[in-house]
C-alpha cells in the first residue's frame, strides 16, 4: 500500500475550521469517556531546560488512538529556538492502518497544529466562557497567534482582538497581515495591561516567565494559557475558581501549571476538570460570570490524529501524492 504524502498546502486546502471544530469537540468528549488512548507527551530536552546538551531545543512525540475514527498515529515535533529561521518548530504526522499494518499518510504538521491549537481556545471560549466574549486579548504575535485570531474570528462572534507582544514590530506586522482577512477589529497594545482589559485572555508565547501580572487581571478573568512554559504568575492560578486542563498528567509536566507542580504546590486533585469532561457533561460546576477560570490545553496528540485522519479521507481537494516506501 503506498503512503499518501501531504504538504502544508495540501493540508491547508483540505482543512475546514468548522469541520475540524466538530472533530475536536467529539474527540475531547470521547477522551473523557475512555474511548481514546492519549499518553502524555514524551519530551526529549535538548538544552531548553538549561541542562546538557546545550542546543536550546526540545523534541516531543505524541502518539494516540481515536476509537470513533479507528485512527492510530503520532505527531513528532522539534523546536530549535536558536536556529536561524522564522519557523523554529517543525512537525510531521504519521497515520497508521491497524488492519493492513501499513502507514497510510505522512503529513506536514505545522499548519494542522496551528489550527488545532486555536481550536482548543475556540472550544474553551464556546463551552466554558459564560456567554460569548466580545473582546479577546492575545499575548504573543508569533506563529500560533496568527491562527488564534484567524480561527477564533471564523468560529465565534468576537468583536475585537487586542494583541500585545514584547516585540512591538511583530505585533504591528501581525495586525497588518490579518486585518483584511478577519471580521473583528485588531488593536495593537503598547501596554500589556490593555490586552488584559478584555473578556478573555489567550497567552501564546514561548516565555519562561509570566507574561501577565496578577494585578492586571480582574477577579472574573478568563484565561487560556497555551504556551509550553510558565506564562502565568502563581497567584493567578492558585486563586482561580476553575482550573480546567486537557490532560491532567501532561499539564502537570508542561505548560503554565508545571512550575507549581514541580514545587509540590499543585497536584492532580487541584485540577477541577478536563475539557473532555466538560463536553461529556461530567463536570457538575458551571463557570459563572463572577468566576475566574484558567484553562490550560497543552495539546493532545489525539486531536492531531483525529483531524489528520478526517482530512486524509477528504478528497474534494484532489488526491494527495503517494510514495511506496517498500
Amino acid at each position: 500500500m503506498p503512503t499518501s504524502l501531504y504538504s502544508r498546502d495540501d493540508v491547508r486546502r483540505r482543512l475546514d475550521f468548522a469541520d475540524a471544530l466538530t472533530v475536536v469537540e467529539r474527540t475531547y468528549a470521547e477522551t473523557a469517556r475512555g474511548r481514546v488512548l492519549n499518553p502524555s507527551k514524551l519530551t526529549m530536552h535538548l538544552g531548553d531546560d538549561g541542562e546538557w546538551p546545550d542546543r536550546n531545543a526540545f523534541a516531543i512525540d505524541m502518539p494516540a488512538y481515536v476509537d470513533w475514527l479507528d485512527a492510530a498515529g503520532m505527531k513528532w515535533a522539534v523546536a530549535t529556538w536558536d536556529a536561524p529561521t522564522d519557523d523554529p518548530i517543525s512537525s510531521l504526522l504519521l497515520l497508521f492502518d491497524l488492519d493492513s499494518g501499513q502507514f497510510t499518510a505522512v503529513m506536514e504538521g505545522m499548519y494542522l497544529t496551528g489550527v488545532r491549537t486555536a481550536l482548543q481556545s475556540a472550544v474553551a471560549l464556546k463551552h466554558l466562557y459564560p456567554g460569548t466574549p466580545s473582546s479577546v486579548g492575545v499575548f504573543g504575535a508569533g506563529f500560533q497567534a496568527r491562527f488564534q485570531v484567524t480561527v477564533v474570528d471564523a468560529l465565534l462572534d468576537v468583536d475585537g482582538f487586542r494583541v500585545f507582544d514584547v516585540d512591538a514590530t511583530a505585533a504591528e506586522d501581525l495586525a497588518a497581515e490579518l486585518r483584511s482577512g478577519v471580521d473583528a477589529d485588531i488593536e495593537v497594545c503598547d501596554d500589556p495591561r490593555e490586552a488584559c482589559r478584555t473578556d478573555a485572555v489567550l497567552t501564546v508565547t514561548d516565555s519562561k516567565t509570566p507574561v501577565v501580572e496578577e494585578a492586571w487581571l480582574d477577579d472574573d478573568a478568563f484565561v487560556v494559557a497555551l504556551g509550553t512554559y510558565r506564562e502565568l504568575p502563581d497567584e493567578t492560578i492558585l486563586g482561580a475558581d476553575h482550573v480546567v486542563v486537557d490532560h491532567r498528567e501532561q499539564c502537570l509536566q508542561r505548560g503554565a501549571l508545571s512550575d507549581l507542580a514541580s514545587r509540590g504546590e499543585l497536584a492532580h486533585d487541584d485540577l477541577d476538570a478536563t475539557i473532555g469532561e466538560v463536553l461529556a457533561e461530567e463536570y457538575e460546576r458551571t463557570v459563572g460570570p463572577d468566576d475566574r477560570a484558567i484553562v490550560v490545553p497543552i495539546g493532545l496528540g489525539a486531536l492531531d490524529v483525529a483531524i489528520a485522519e478526517t482530512l486524509r479521507k477528504r478528497e474534494e481537494a484532489g488526491a494527495a501524492e503517494t510514495f511506496a516506501f517498500e
